[in-house]
């Protein structure tokens, strides 16, 4: 294992190398371009060239789709805000304002969290994924309870 390693690291080594250069080297043709559109591009856009560059169109329609259609389902919050943050990137445009954000993270939530979230009526993201694992543990915690109920205590005679 060690062997392997050290012949890695070097192997690694190179291959962020050449990234590295596979970057710079975009950026260099890039550049001109598209300070021509935009004379100080904003990180928006400059994401939106980097996108369109290395995900071909029918890769970001695909992601899009995912990011549609996805939902919790069995995962832990945790999961599926990472998911969510992965698939943002191909959300399309009109979906890209903080509220419209927070509100398809929501709708995506398993009911028996959205549906008590939805009330209080969060306009933000980061507010928004913060109660719904607050949530979340607190029905996991609910569910132990119930689970074991009576534990440490005497029966009751009726």
């Amino acid at each position: 294992m060690a062997a392997q390693a050290t012949v890695a690291a070097p192997q690694l080594g190179m291959a962020a190398g050449e990234l590295q250069n596979e970057a710079e080297a975009w950026w260099k043709a890039t550049k001109p371009k598209l300070e021509a559109v935009h004379p100080n591009p904003t990180w928006e856009q400059l994401k939106e060239v980097f996108f369109k560059n290395y995900f071909p169109k029918s890769f970001r329609d695909k992601k899009e789709v995912e990011f549609s259609a996805l939902v919790q389902g069995n995962k832990i919050v945790l999961d599926y805000q990472q998911q969510f943050k992965d698939l943002f990137h191909f959300a399309p445009k009109h979906m890209k304002g903080e509220a419209s954000k927070t509100k398809k993270f929501e709708k995506g939530l398993k009911p028996e969290i959205g549906s008590i979230l939805s009330v209080l009526n969060i306009q933000d993201y980061t507010p928004m994924v913060d109660k719904a694992k607050t949530m979340e543990d607190r029905l996991e915690e609910n569910e132990k309870a119930t689970a074991s109920p009576g534990l440490g205590k005497r029966p009751r005679n009726y």
